[in-house]
């Protein structure tokens, strides 16, 4: 199978090293007239992720890992060779098989790096972070909700995965907390993105 065609954008703001979302998540969304129904149109990998994350096709996840693998390997330059995956943490922990971590546990085993999905702790639920309008209290919530875990990062260079960003607050706070932890250098990585 080929990677799926993708539009990256560099994450050049945020307390990471480095760090790209690899495409927009939806290319649009129109009511149908149906106060809770929508024609909403994605990207091909927005599609892929949404049909992994809600609609349980596991299918789709070799192609995703194997999208992401590619633009690690070959198209993200200064890449340094990563030592570990850290997957951001859910907001929705009532799902079996998260597929952030999922993902993330195959990537990582496709680029031969360990998983320190212990690393951060999520130690209360959070909203989903797309429903937080206020940025201050966004970055509050998740500064008491993601914490420190057991996982040692001390002196490695790490990967933080998700699979969807809107803002990159989740993806920065993980970085604090990873900073905090040790970590020599942090890259963030999200699959796709809200906003362009």
């Amino acid at each position: 199978m080929a990677p799926v065609k993708l539009s990256p954008v560099r994450l050049v703001w945020g307390p990471w090293d480095d760090g790209y979302t690899l495409d927009r998540h939806t290319i649009s969304s129109v009511p149908t007239g149906d106060p809770y129904r929508w024609d909403t149109k994605r990207t091909e990998l927005g599609q892929l992720v949404y049909e992994l994350k809600y609609g349980k096709n596991w299918g789709a996840l070799e192609l995703i890992v194997e999208t992401a693998e590619d633009f690690i390997r070959n198209q993200w330059e200064g890449l340094p060779a990563l030592e570990c995956i850290v997957p951001s943490p859910p907001s929705v922990s009532a799902r079996g098989l998260q597929p952030v971590v999922a993902i993330a546990h195959a990537l990582a085993s496709r680029l031969a790096v360990e998983v320190c999905e212990k690393a951060i702790e999520k130690i209360r639920p959070t909203p989903q972070m797309k429903n937080v309008g206020d940025w201050a209290q966004r970055r509050q919530t998740l500064r008491e909700a993601i914490q420190r875990g057991t996982g040692n990062v001390e002196g490695k260079k790490v990967l933080i995965f998700d699979d969807l960003m809107e803002s990159g607050s989740t993806l920065g706070r993980v970085t604090d907390v990873l900073r905090s932890a040790g970590a020599s250098e942090v890259y963030a990585l999200a699959l796709t993105r809200t906003r362009n």
